[in-house]
């Protein structure tokens, strides 16, 4: 019996239209063995390219065909169903030359085995040498086009996780059930002072999901955090191109993650009861200060000296760290009067807030038209040849990244605070309440108004010196009522344009 191998391959759907389905290769495959009086006893039927870096199937024939001395025949459709690449030629020649196997192509009825002359592998050389052109040829036609499909703003790749590839236009559409949680996450972290961690546990409890179900573990929450394609641009060959898709999240948002997660210090989640565990940090190390129970009844705080032990205040009681919180709430403990002065001012200034809108969406439209017009008249230079290579890249990249801002402003213009009265009125009403509500508040309650308050707090020997969060950061400057427009002023414009930055408060707010 003549034992052979049968090897059937394709690498896209566009060769299974053009006559080389996994389906004719094999119908042809066994109609050459019937008529050379072979038998086929294992066959391979493969969907993968041939310049992937393993593969598998492949070497798995071959090992076979190594293995089995009674297989002398192995059959393949055309030559570059069989390789497209020289380390694979050599295999071949390998199985030929020392295991004594005769190759077979059904489709042009030719055979090489070891005993065929110069002209049949000098052949063989030639169409491997062309396959492998073909295939380097198709290659740089689809980087190129991809390249070109980035310029115009259109992600040329499969869609990451919160978005979709459409089947109609082939292009990103936002993925309905996962992009709430793509959301949630930057919130978590920018807002909430979750670690990655704590973010990948939260978020499995609500329902998020990997593309196969999984839990998606911190490292992709931080891949995830980092990728510019959910504020609407994205990464290709190392340059930022505009997307044409609709963001997930703002770039404002975008920005505050990153400044949370590139901050002094990154929380954990405080199972060992200190409820004052990273708010703060040493003052002069800028190491974290933590809790640490004492004759376990005692609580005291105090710098972890992880880069060294140094001199200052080591240990601070609960009680006397709690005290010290209690100014810094105060300071933007907003009086009676300045509260009642605030809402009404905001009431006036909400009936032309669609004016505001106007003007700003107006001039950030003429910017982003202007940057527009610099970088067409930068490429009408570089092809009458009257700039360098060099200052072209670096001008090209200036432009594009204006034009990143200045669309994400554009984008912000558009979509302003509806409620940004509503929502004034109730963080007043809690700037108002916020010292009287941490006087009477357990120490988990305290800590929380503390973290509400400031995204950190220094430590030096018995001063905690605070970074206020706006627009509790608004509320310091109110020493004279001179003041006190200025500050509406700053005030007015986050609630209007920062939409974001109200919803930490909105629970607090309610209670």
């Amino acid at each position: 019996m003549n034992s052979a191998l049968l090897y059937v391959r394709v690498s896209s759907k566009e060769q299974e239209k053009e006559g080389y389905s996994l389906d004719a290769q094999e119908k042809l495959g066994e109609e050459y063995a019937l008529r050379n009086n072979l038998t086929i006893i294992k066959r391979w039927r493969v969907s993968e390219s041939a310049w992937r870096e393993e593969r598998q199937a492949f070497n798995q024939m071959l090992d076979y065909a190594k293995k089995h001395d009674d297989v002398k025949h192995i059959i393949f459709d055309v030559t570059d169903r069989m390789t497209r690449n020289d380390i694979d030629k050599i295999k071949i020649y390998t199985l030929i030359k020392l295991h004594n196997k005769t190759i077979h192509f059904s489709r042009s009825n030719k055979t090489i085995s070891k005993n065929s002359g110069s002209e049949d592998e000098f052949m063989l050389d030639i169409e491997v040498a062309v396959a492998k052109k073909m295939s380097n040829d198709i290659s740089r036609k689809t980087q190129m086009g991809m390249l070109e499909k980035a310029e115009q703003g259109f992600y040329p790749s499969s869609a990451p996780l919160g978005y979709i590839n459409s089947a109609l236009t082939k292009l990103l559409e936002v993925d309905a059930e996962r992009a709430p949680h793509i959301k949630r996450a930057f919130k978590l972290i920018a807002h909430e002072k979750h670690s990655l961690s704590m973010v990948s546990a939260k978020l499995y409890k609500e329902g998020f999901r990997s593309a196969k179900g999984y839990q998606v573990n911190k490292s992709s929450i931080s891949h995830l955090l980092n990728n510019p394609i959910y504020y609407g641009a994205f990464r290709w060959k190392g340059k930022i191109y505009q997307g044409s898709h609709e963001p997930i999240v703002s770039k404002e948002l975008f920005d505050k993650t990153h400044e949370a997660i590139s901050g002094p210090s990154r929380p954990s989640a405080n199972k060992n009861g200190f409820p004052f565990n990273n708010l703060i940090t040493c003052g002069i190390c800028d190491c974290k200060v933590l809790g640490e129970r004492k004759k376990e009844k005692y609580i005291y705080y105090h710098c972890t000296f992880s880069k060294g032990r140094h001199k200052g205040k080591h240990y601070i009681s609960q009680d006397n760290l709690s005290a010290m919180f209690e100014p810094i709430i105060k300071q933007v403990t907003l009086p009676k009067e300045l509260t009642e002065w605030f809402k009404e001012a905001l009431r006036e200034r909400s009936k032309s807030t669609h004016k505001l809108q106007g003007n700003r969406l107006q001039s950030l439209e003429k910017q982003y038209e202007r940057v527009n017009t610099r970088l067409s008249k930068l490429y009408d230079m570089k092809l009458d040849g009257e700039i360098v290579e060099d200052m072209f890249g670096v001008k090209e990249n200036e432009y594009k990244s204006q034009l990143i801002e200045l669309k994400s402003q554009v984008d912000a213009a558009k979509n302003i605070n509806s409620n940004a009265y509503e929502d004034g009125c109730k963080t007043l009403e809690l700037s108002n309440r916020l010292h009287p509500l941490y006087v009477r508040a357990n120490y988990q309650e305290k800590a929380k108004l503390a973290s509400l308050v400031s995204s950190n707090y220094a430590l030096n020997d018995v001063t905690l010196s605070p970074t206020y969060r706006k627009p509790f950061s608004f509320f310091t400057k109110r020493a004279s009522r001179s003041s006190w427009l200025p500050m509406l002023d700053e005030f007015s414009n986050w609630l209007i344009y920062s939409k974001e930055a109200n919803n930490p408060y909105k629970e607090l707010v309610t209670t």
